[in-house]
């Protein structure tokens, strides 16, 4: 039964809200798509990030940044791409720890206006 759960996604949900980092959200994130190779050009961004990193080294704000920014078009790709799986903005939103929803907001809300 946990093999029907997995692979159908029953337990997508607890790893979404147990990611701590902005680096984690995107990684959980990237793990819903169905193809990993639709999203390889979207993760390029993450992996140049964190070749350049330690592991468990903190980000820069700028880092952090463009992570929000890949989140941003991993759930796009997830809402309007996905093949096998259907997504909403909300379903997406409603995975995230209720700290990195409230920075995701706020950098959609920086660049909307243009800073």
């Amino acid at each position: 039964m946990s093999f029907l759960k997995n692979f159908f996604g029953g337990d997508q949900q607890s790893s979404l809200t147990g990611a701590k980092t902005v680096l984690d959200m995107v990684t959980n994130t990237a793990a819903l798509a169905s193809n990993s190779s639709e999203i390889d050009p979207i993760l390029d961004k993450v992996r140049a990030i964190t070749s350049r990193n330690a592991p468990g080294e903190t980000l820069s704000a700028a880092d952090e940044e463009v992570l929000l920014g890949v989140y941003l078009r991993l759930e796009i790709y997830l809402t309007t791409k996905e093949p096998i799986r259907s997504f909403t903005r909300e379903e997406l939103r409603g995975r995230l720890a209720p700290e990195l929803l409230q920075r995701l907001v706020a950098y959609e809300t920086k660049n909307k206006r243009g800073e």
